[in-house]
């Protein structure tokens, strides 16, 4: 599996979580901010790898943590897609809404996804890199804390 197949495939789970955070934004209107918050950090970390992509920075991957495999970029997608049918059903509560989406934060390739903005970043900025990996806990706490 190339770099390239690699990002896209990290690219393909950016979006399709925000699909989902969008989905949850019109399901939750009550909790509209919160879940748009979510959206519009998945949005730039799209942007972030198409511009990894095309300034051809995918050398840098290798110097991170081994790249996540095209299985585990596959079941990443699949657990994206088996939310976004379940959002689609009347049946998705707030809490378990709440519960799919830390699932998905938590999944292997949001993980490394996050890890590699903030490697890539750390490069040449030390305080972008401390936002980053600041903003990346602060998905699950915020998801954590909204479940209580």
């Amino acid at each position: 599996m190339t770099k390239d197949s690699i990002i896209n495939g990290c690219m393909k789970v950016e979006k399709s979580a925000a699909a989902i955070y969008h989905k949850l934004m019109m399901k939750f209107p009550e909790k509209k901010e919160f879940w748009k918050e979510l959206f519009d950090d998945e949005k730039n970390h799209i942007s972030f790898l198409k511009d990894v992509k095309s300034l051809g920075l995918t050398d840098v991957m290798e110097k991170t943590d081994p790249l996540p495999s095209r299985k585990i970029i596959n079941e990443t997608l699949r657990l994206a897609d088996d939310l976004k049918v379940k959002i689609s059903s009347d049946s998705v509560s707030f809490k378990k809404a709440l519960v799919m989406a830390l699932k998905l934060e938590e999944s292997m390739v949001e993980t490394y996804t996050n890890k590699l903005i903030a490697d890539l970043i750390a490069c040449e900025d030390e305080v972008s890199h401390k936002k980053i990996v600041a903003d990346e806990k602060t998905h699950i706490r915020k998801i954590k804390k909204m479940m209580k």
